[in-house]
Order: structure tokens, then sequence, then C-alpha cells
């Protein structure tokens, strides 16, 4: 290997280390958000939340369908009563 060849290699290694350093500082960044914002300390805790928050929202889903049929039904008979006077 030529004296080019290990500059090249020894540039790519201190390249290599500046960006895993700068990936470890993201995600230290991204695990402190998911603590601070959601409380969750991991990847595994913040799934298991938007497992949670997605049932959630499908309960959310379905009162509201079921809510809305009955107004649509009270509604329709509000004014078929109407029209029958």
């Amino acid at each position: 290997m030529e004296k080019q060849d290990l500059l090249e290699l020894k540039s790519q290694i201190v390249e290599a280390k500046s960006k895993v350093s700068e990936l470890k500082g993201k995600k230290e960044l991204l695990l402190t958000q998911l603590k601070d914002q959601f409380d969750c300390s991991t990847v595994e805790g913040a799934e298991k939340k938007i497992r949670q928050l997605n049932k959630k929202a499908e309960k959310l889903k379905e009162q509201i369908e079921v809510g809305t049929k009955e107004l649509e039904e009270k509604y329709e008979l509000i004014e078929e009563g109407t029209e029958d006077d």
C-alpha cells in the first residue's frame, strides 16, 4: 500500500469517527425528546405507546361513528315526524 492510500484511509477513518459521534449525539437528543414529550425512555417503549395510542384513536373513532349515526337517525326521525304533522 502506498503512502497516499494510507493517508486516504486515515482521512476516511477520521471522517467515519466524526459521523459516528454526530449520530450518537442525534440519538441521545431523540431519546431525550422521547422521554420529555412522551415519557418513553426506549424505542421499544415508544412503539408500545404508539400501539396504545392507536387503540385509543380507534375507540374514539368508533364512538364518533356511533354518535354520528345516532344523531343522523334522530335527525331523520324529527324530519319524518314534522312532515306528518
